[in-house]
């Protein structure tokens, strides 16, 4: 009987598990669709394009990231608001009601006479009825509690540098969102010129079929040009598969639908800012750099809680007061009124409040070799992004004048091809060589658009000027 018990037990916890389960997964397939919907009702009025600047304000319309670091800096305020509550008054009120077994009755057996008495004479009285009730209003306000002045000021530092975070984050969002914009732009004009060399590779595996049917070569050559065909084939699969994981990781960014089909569109840029000194950067750096700010506000921080270790050694003065009416009726007035100015100090408590200071000591010590970190650190980040930006910068000027090289070849080979001077593989080798030359030149560009957004937001500037649709290439 008890085996029969314990199986109908099992069944019926596996049953009801595997119906939680279904409904858990019927909601994820719900929520995945509302964003499905939502994404492409949103594309579909852009005709499924995106641009740039689209791109960045909704990365910080939709980042959960963002969100997540939004809410924290609420939750600051809150702790702010709440460290503030302690120099208010606090009222409460109270009731009981108390039943007894019998009434509490009290005796005197000393009748405090002048004169004494042959018997003893016992006085007995009521002290508390049967039944009690009690009500209260009582109030409390600290008048000497230092403890409270320290923690009020660290949640304000606290808020400030869940501010400086959140603003931190944003930047590091949308300087995210431009390397992914630009790394799909990139993929895109790769793709281009690996379609090209495709195309060359079969015609050039089409007059190796024909040299071979001729018995002009051998058949490891001809095995040779489809194996280039592979190669390219592999090629533009593996650009494809790149696009899918980087148009993903952009839509996962923005809080869209992953698996939506869209569109670029091209930014084109304002004219290249002037640049400074390695030295005027670091020095800007330095100033506005949130990283520095949120540890020099987390030292801060460590001083208030040295602070609030040191109040423990200092007496606390809070001032009590309150009403009560009872309904007992053995006092002649149920109606009074209470206040006291009552103090306390800590003399002995196995040496935890020295501890506790020593340990303070120990953290802000932590915080100040932080700091100090924090600050290297910006320096080393922003001479590596600066000295970045340089190298992305002459990469590319040599891509323009690559571009400007090939596009004089490419416009050569068109009048060779109309005059039939040279083969369809030759001209096609062209094209390719035309579309490697562009993809380069706009992969520079991109690069150089990313590191200066990089070094933009570590001196603390304008990382995006908001981009326009670039003219179309032309052949």
């Amino acid at each position: 009987m008890n085996k029969l018990l314990i199986i109908i037990s099992s069944i019926l916890l596996v049953s009801c598990s595997s119906v939680d389960s279904e409904k858990k997964q019927a909601l994820r397939m719900k929520s995945l669709a509302d964003k499905e919907n939502e994404s492409k009702k949103y594309f579909q009025q852009y005709n499924n394009t995106l641009t740039l600047d689209r791109a960045i304000q909704l990365s910080v319309e939709r980042n959960l990231t963002l969100k997540t670091k939004t809410i924290e800096q609420e939750i600051a305020k809150l702790d702010r608001k709440i460290a503030f509550g302690n120099f208010l008054p606090k009222v409460s009120l109270g009731y009981s009601y108390t039943m007894l077994n019998d009434k509490i009755m009290g005796e005197t057996k000393d009748t405090a006479l002048p004169i004494p008495l042959p018997i003893s004479l016992g006085l007995e009285t009521r002290l508390v009825d049967k039944n009690l009730s009690l009500f209260s209003v009582n109030a409390q306000m600290p008048i000497f509690v230092p403890a409270t002045w320290f923690l009020y000021s660290a949640r304000q530092k606290g808020e400030n540098i869940s501010s400086l975070t959140r603003d931190l984050t944003e930047k590091m969002i949308k300087l995210q969102t431009i390397g992914q914009y630009h790394y799909i732009l990139a993929l895109e004009s790769e793709k281009e010129y690996l379609k090209q060399e495709l195309e060359s590779a079969k015609e050039f595996n089409r007059s190796a079929k024909i040299a071979l049917e001729a018995e002009a070569i051998l058949p490891w050559e001809y095995e040779g040009t489809e194996q280039i065909v592979q190669m390219r084939e592999f090629a533009l699969k593996q650009n494809a598969r790149d696009l899918q994981s980087a148009k993903m990781s952009l839509m996962n960014n923005l809080d869209m639908y992953p698996l939506l089909d869209f569109q670029l569109e091209k930014p084109q840029y304002n004219e290249d800012v002037k640049m400074p000194t390695l030295e005027e950067t670091i020095y800007e750096a330095l100033k506005n750099s949130e990283l520095i700010q949120i540890r020099e506000g987390a030292e801060d921080i460590s001083k208030d809680v040295t602070k609030i270790a040191i109040s423990n050694f200092l007496p606390k003065i809070v001032l009590t007061g309150g009403y009560f009416n009872t309904s007992n009726a053995a006092l002649s007035d149920p109606d009074f009124f209470m206040g006291t100015l009552g103090g306390m100090f800590s003399i002995f408590n196995g040496f935890q409040n020295v501890y506790e200071y020593k340990k303070a000591r120990k953290n802000q010590e932590i915080a100040f070799i932080k700091r100090e970190e924090e600050i290297m650190k910006v320096i080393f980040e922003t001479v590596n992004a600066y000295n970045n930006l340089e190298s992305s910068k002459e990469e590319r000027d040599i891509a323009l004048k690559n571009f400007a090289v090939s596009t004089g070849r490419f416009n050569q080979k068109k009048l060779e091809k109309e005059t039939d001077s040279i083969d369809n593989w030759e001209y096609i080798q062209g094209v390719a060589e035309y579309e490697k030359a562009l993809s380069l030149k706009e992969k520079a560009e991109y690069k150089y658009r990313v590191s200066l957004a990089t070094l933009n937001m570590l001196t603390g500037k304008d990382i995006f000027a908001k981009g326009e649709k670039k003219d179309e290439k032309t052949k």
